[in-house]
C-alpha cells in the first residue's frame, strides 16, 4: 500500500475520531438490508434533526474506536454501518433513528440500532434506544423551570391571600371604629340636650 493511500485513510480515522470527540453522542446503525432511497431519506430525517448521518468503512471505524479506547464497540461492527453523530443533545440522533423505526412500516425494521457512545461512555443498542425516549434537553429545562417556579408561584399566591386578609381584617376594624365614633358622637349629642 503506498504512503499516499495510507495517508488517506489516518485522514478518514481521524474525522471519524474528531467527530467522535465533538459529539454529544454517536449511535452505531446497521442497515444492511436498505436500498438507496431509504437511506437518502433517513439522512434528510437526520439532517432536520440536527444530526449528522455518515457512513464509513468498518476497518476505519475500527482504527478510529481502538484509538480512543473504545474497543468494546469494535465487535459490533459487522455488516454495513453508519455512525450518527448528534452535535446538540445527546437524545437527538437515537430518537430520529427510533422514530424513524417506529414510523409504522415493516421495512424500516432495516435499521439495526447496535450501539453508541453517550458523553464517552459506551451504550447497547437498547440503551441508545432508552436514551432516544428521553426529552430533548430544552423540554428537560423547561420542566426543570416550571418545577421550580411552581413553589414560588404557590408562595407568592400564600403571600397574596396573607395581604388579603390583613387588608380586610383592617378594613373591619376602620368600620367598626367609625360606627363607634358615630355612636360616641350620638351620645354627645344626647348629652349636651
Amino acid at each position: 500500500m503506498s504512503e499516499k493511500a495510507i495517508a488517506a485513510k489516518q485522514e478518514v480515522v481521524n474525522e471519524i475520531k474528531e467527530k467522535i470527540e465533538n459529539s454529544k453522542s454517536v449511535t452505531l446503525v446497521g442497515f444492511d438490508r436498505m436500498d438507496v432511497q431509504e437511506v437518502t431519506d433517513l439522512r434528510t430525517k437526520f439532517r432536520e434533526g440536527n444530526s449528522e448521518y455518515k457512513v464509513y468503512k468498518n476497518t476505519m471505524m475500527r482504527f478510529a474506536f481502538e484509538e480512543l479506547g473504545y474497543n468494546d464497540i469494535v465487535s459490533e461492527l459487522k455488516g454495513t454501518n453508519a455512525l450518527i453523530f448528534s452535535n446538540e443533545d445527546s437524545v437527538t440522533g437515537p430518537k430520529v433513528a427510533v422514530d424513524y423505526r417506529k414510523a409504522g412500516d415493516d421495512e424500516k425494521e432495516k435499521l439495526l440500532i447496535k450501539a453508541g457512545l453517550v458523553d464517552g461512555n459506551i451504550q447497547t443498542g437498547e440503551q441508545m434506544t432508552a436514551i432516544a425516549s428521553l426529552p430533548s434537553k430544552d423540554v428537560l429545562y423547561s420542566m426543570l423551570a416550571n418545577v421550580l417556579q411552581s413553589p414560588i408561584q404557590a408562595l407568592v399566591g400564600d403571600l397574596n391571600n396573607t395581604i388579603a386578609k390583613i387588608a380586610l381584617a383592617l378594613d373591619t376594624v376602620r368600620v367598626k371604629k367609625e360606627e363607634n365614633g358615630e355612636v360616641a358622637e350620638e351620645v354627645e349629642e344626647t348629652t349636651a340636650e
